[in-house]
C-alpha cells in the first residue's frame, strides 16, 4: 500500500492554489481601478450637471452662452478625487440656444487633461471625458 502524496500530486496541488491567488489578486486591483474609475465619474457628473443648470439660469445676454467652445476659468477644478476640466460649446439650435456640457480627468494610464481648444481636440486626447446637452433657451 502506497500511503501519502507523490511529488506529482503536491506540485498540481500547488499550481492550483496559485492560479486562484493569482486570479484573486487580479480580482481585487480590477475592483479597486473600477471604484475610482466610478468615483470620478460622479464627481465629473455633477461638475457637469452643474454647469447645465447654471447655464440654463444665465441672461441671454451673457458672454458664457455666446456661440462657441468655452473653457472654464477655474480650470483646473480640484473636485473629490482629482482634477476636472469643464468646457460647454453653444450652439443655435431651431428650438433655441443649444449647449453641450464636457467634463474630462486624468486617469492614471489613459491622456492627460488640459484645456482643450474644441470638442474634436478633447476626442482625440483619449483622455475620459462626460458630456451633457441641454436646450439653455
Amino acid at each position: 500500500m502506497n500511503r501519502g502524496f507523490s511529488l506529482l500530486e503536491v506540485m498540481i496541488t500547488l499550481v492550483v492554489i496559485m492560479l486562484v491567488f493569482v486570479a484573486s489578486a487580479r480580482i481585487s486591483v480590477v475592483t479597486a481601478q473600477s471604484g475610482r474609475y466610478s468615483e470620478a465619474l460622479t464627481a465629473a457628473s455633477v461638475l457637469g450637471h452643474t454647469t447645465l443648470v447654471r447655464l440654463k439660469g444665465l441672461p441671454c445676454e451673457s458672454p458664457d452662452l455666446e456661440s462657441g467652445w468655452h473653457q472654464d476659468p477655474e480650470n483646473p477644478i480640484e473636485y473629490g478625487p482629482g482634477q476636472y476640466y469643464r468646457f460647454w460649446q453653444v450652439s443655435a439650435a431651431a428650438e433655441g440656444i443649444r449647449s453641450d456640457v464636457h467634463v474630462a480627468w486624468d486617469e492614471g494610464m489613459r491622456q492627460e487633461a488640459r484645456n482643450f481648444g474644441s470638442f474634436v481636440e478633447l476626442e482625440q486626447s483619449g483622455c475620459p471625458h462626460i458630456s451633457f446637452s441641454g436646450i439653455i433657451r
